[in-house]
């Protein structure tokens, strides 16, 4: 259908006809410099899609349990658990094990856990994890054990459709036999009753709240020896794969993420409030203020108290991690805990996320010594608080977080000789393990999901310390399977949760995110593949083109830049007409013409470079303010000025004005050094702009006195925030807690990658490389970063008048060393040493 659309599209662009005739809006007049050429893709024959080159074994099918409503009304938040025996031989040389369910799985082999999963992923493009479980299996009889959770609605990073196991061993032996063991009605099934359904959702980004009553758990049922007499045979969803509503099933790119474990401290604080226990329709509501000024150490021994009473005992990992809750303790029957996640405490009470509940799971126990556990809601969290109703005696051994990370390998690092800075890269290189997950998350708390403005910024940030092509590549194609008909794209996908509108800056964000994958990885192969797709991104922006081609009155979401808020807080005007809007639309159009020039494609090289050179000088001349010597954030119905911010400049900096042009000198002056018309401060989203834009143009030093200041709160939680204030207080007095986990607040780690050490690519793929390093009033700095090629690595000093360099190369990496005194010297791979005099000496 796609195909057909754009070749209908290319046919009739080719005719001489725009988005608007097209949509039945008069035809724009003929623009000046061959800018109506028209758009026309390039529609190469595609390849065969890999997942139809997966094979699978003969009755493998999609599973359930038999009788489920599997069509309409789908039950929600459905816990199941499958089961099936295998004989294994003595000689197994591999066995290779695919899962995949809607909407989670834990696996375990023999008892032991081996696999969560699967990774998030568009319902047309279903991604199976492939585990190796060859040393796990045993000769003779083994066990399989699933429990699987059907949400039954989406979230702003999950689809649910349909109720669904898939199940795939492939076990080979030493004589070249194989036999496979799949998902059919020879499993067994059976609900798992603890679970209580339905309950309360955590968030819309996120699933429902775990109620568990253990008192209706079936202890080792993953197990072997358990007898599963009493379970359903299960029954096919779809006895063969390739049909609706799931398209095909592709192996998952990313290696699966590892559970470590992070212990709680034993050091706690308890209090005890009057507080009837909540129904389950009331969890997620923000409790009492707690005074917490009792000290406790773990083990924890609570008395009983009545029913109206409960004891809060409040544990503090020291910083935020991410991962599945557990907990040992010893209690009666029927005592209920209440746990509490938050990444902060306000009046001693976790605060409430924004358009969120209290991210909340309840236990009831079932008597005797047991472990607490969350299923499958991982969240990001320093505090846990547990709620406890009990009639007698309660103990809190321990409490530990199973942390959940993506293995990046070690990565590079930065250090100099100021202590604030290094703590500023520590905490910006936790907050990106934090929000690397199954893709690039927003925040690893109630956001987790693929925002692709959001995770454009985090994905270069990336890239300054890790080889993170596989999830730059990642986030790019699974925002792109979310594009529509129009061209508009959903800003964030994949997506069950269809509560939100497009964000057009965004749909640029995600044309320009091929051009930064491109330029970190060397591979353009990506591009080309979606290339016809990024045209038609484009092409829908041509519909609110002005005659000086401009984009004006642009529908939908008109997110620019949180600015200083929340509540108070000023923000940018987005006006009729939006500056930076219009300067990534530029810039946009000159990645098409490059990308056009590139995949042979005469007519849009042509075509995009005309437009950049219109709108180039349509944006010089709309926005910029001559009296304030700066560009205006938009501009009104009538041509009148808005407001004037940090961002709109830095991005005028990055796609306007060059280094050392007139404008960018006023910039640089009235916005950044000197700022007396009181520009309205970025917030951490755009930071990432602020900081590009003065390491770009020479004047990193006026980056750190920022730093300094606005960041300094956020030194002490480990991590950095989603805005420049943790928290607000309602106008009904509840506290509303920010993300202090969002990755997009990490951008001062690629600036003192690439301002204060100098390390920048200088060409695709980093095979060259130019070191360009800005003291900025610093004695010395060191800094590497991993990358594909291998690790590049600086260091330079000041000492006696001199500047010292000292510079490692991969062996196929050559390039260009810049001093700041402007001496200049070739680099080879291996060790460099360039000296030359220390300017400011």
């Amino acid at each position: 259908m796609l195909r057909r659309d754009l070749l209908k599209l290319s046919a009739l662009s080719l005719a001489g006809l725009g988005v608007r005739e097209l949509c039945g809006a008069p035809a724009t007049p003929a623009l000046p410099f061959g800018t109506n050429e028209p758009i026309s893709p390039s529609l190469e024959p595609r390849g065969r899609p890999s997942a139809m080159e997966v094979t699978w074994a003969a009755g493998t099918g999609l599973i359930w349990m038999k009788g489920e409503t599997l069509f309409y009304d789908n039950p929600r938040n459905r816990f199941m658990r499958f089961r099936r025996k295998f004989d294994a031989p003595a000689n197994v040389v591999r066995a290779e094990l695919r899962l995949w369910a809607d909407t989670h799985y834990i696996a375990w082999l023999n008892g032991e856990e081996i696999a969560r999963g699967p990774g998030r992923s568009d319902w047309k493009w279903a991604l199976f994890d492939t585990h190796d479980v060859t040393a796990r299996l045993r000769p003779g009889e083994n066990t399989l054990a699933v429990l699987a959770l059907f949400q039954g609605f989406g979230t702003g990073g999950r689809q649910s459709l349909m109720q669904a196991l898939l199940a795939h061993l492939a076990i080979e032996t030493a004589d070249g036999k194989k036999r496979h063991v799949v998902s059919d009605p020879s499993w067994k099934t059976s609900p798992a009753p603890e679970f209580l359904r339905p309950t309360p959702r955590l968030h819309a980004t996120l699933g429902c709240m775990e109620v568990q009553d253990l008192r209706l758990a079936e202890d080792g049922w993953q197990q072997p020896s358990f007898d599963d007499r009493g379970w359903t045979p299960s029954d096919y969803v779809k006895p063969t794969l390739g049909m609706g509503p799931w398209y095909y099933f592709a192996p998952e790119p990313l290696p699966a993420r590892t559970l470590d474990e992070v212990a709680f401290s034993v050091a706690a604080r308890g209090d005890e409030v009057a507080l009837a226990l909540p129904p389950v329709d009331a969890l997620g509501a923000v409790r009492p203020s707690l005074a917490l000024g009792r000290q406790v150490t773990l083990p924890a021994r609570l008395s009983g108290r009545e029913a109206g009473t409960v004891q809060v005992i409040s544990l503090d990992l020291g910083r935020d991690e991410c991962g599945y809750f557990e907990a040992d303790v010893t209690g009666p029957a029927g005592a209920t805990i209440d746990l509490l996640c938050g990444e902060m405490l306000v009046d001693g009470r976790v605060p409430k996320p924004g358009t969120a509940r209290v991210h909340t799971t309840r236990f009831i126990l079932r008597g005797g010594r047991q472990t607490l556990r969350v299923a499958f809601n991982w969240l990001a969290l320093r505090h846990a608080q547990l709620w406890v109703w009990t009639p007698g005696e309660f103990t809190l051994h321990r409490a530990t977080l199973r942390r959940l990370t993506l293995p990046l390998g070690e990565g590079g690092h930065f250090a100099c000789d100021d202590s604030f800075l290094n703590q500023l890269d520590a905490i910006c290189a936790h907050t990106l393990r934090l929000c690397a997950q199954d893709g690039i998350v927003d925040s690893s708390s109630r956001e987790q999901q693929q925002w692709i403005g959001d995770g454009r910024f985090t994905a270069m940030t990336l890239h300054h310390r890790f080889a993170a092509g596989a999830i730059h590549r990642r986030l790019i194609e699974q925002v792109g399977q979310g594009i529509d008909w129009m061209g508009s794209l959903v800003p964030r996908f994949p997506t069950g949760n269809l509560n939100v509108s497009p964000i057009p800056l965004y749909s640029l964000h995600w044309v320009l995110a091929f051009r930064d994958y491109a330029w970190f990885t060397g591979d353009t192969a990506l591009a080309r593949e979606w290339w016809p797709m990024v045209l038609h991104a484009l092409r829908w922006f041509t519909a609110f083109e002005r005659e000086d081609g401009l984009v004006a009155n642009v529908p939908h979401w008109m997110y620019i830049d949180l600015g200083e808020g929340p509540r108070p807080g000023r923000v940018p005007s987005t006006g009729a007409v939006n500056a930076t809007l219009n300067f990534h639309y530029l810039a946009a159009a000159r990645v098409a013409a490059e990308f056009a020039a590139e995949f042979g494609d005469p007519v849009n090289a042509r075509h995009f470079r005309a437009k950049a050179r219109r709108l180039e000088a349509a944006n010089r001349r709309a926005f910029w303010d001559e009296a304030t010597g700066a560009y205006r954030d938009s501009l009104d119905a009538r041509g009148g000025f808005g407001t004037l911010s940090e961002g709109t400049n830095a991005f005028a900096l990055i796609h306007l004005e060059a280094p050392g042009s007139a404008r960018a000198a006023r910039i640089l002056e009235t916005i950044f050094a000197t700022p007396a018309a009181d520009p309205i401060k970025a917030s951490p989203f755009t930071m990432n702009a602020v900081l590009d834009a003065l390491g770009r143009h020479g004047r990193g030093e006026l980056a750190i006195p920022r730093l300094k200041q606005r960041y300094a709160p956020q030194l002490e939680t480990g991590s950095t925030w989603e805005h420049w204030r943790s928290h607000h207080v309602t106008e009904e007095g509840v506290p509303e807690g920010h993300s202090l986990s969002h990755a997009w607040g990490a951008g001062p780690l690629a600036f003192f990658v690439n301002t204060i050490a100098g390390i920048r690519p200088a060409s695709p793929g980093w095979a060259t490389v130019r070191i360009a390093p800005q003291p900025a009033g610093l004695s010395r700095a060191e800094a590497s970063v991993v990358t594909a090629r291998g690790r590049i690595a600086v260091r330079w000093e000041r000492a006696g008048g001199r500047f010292t360099l000292h510079a490692t190369l991969p062996a196929d990496v050559t390039g260009e060393c810049v001093l700041p005194d402007g001496t200049t010297a070739a680099l080879r791979a291996g060790g460099n040493a360039v000296a030359g005099a220390d300017p400011v000496a």
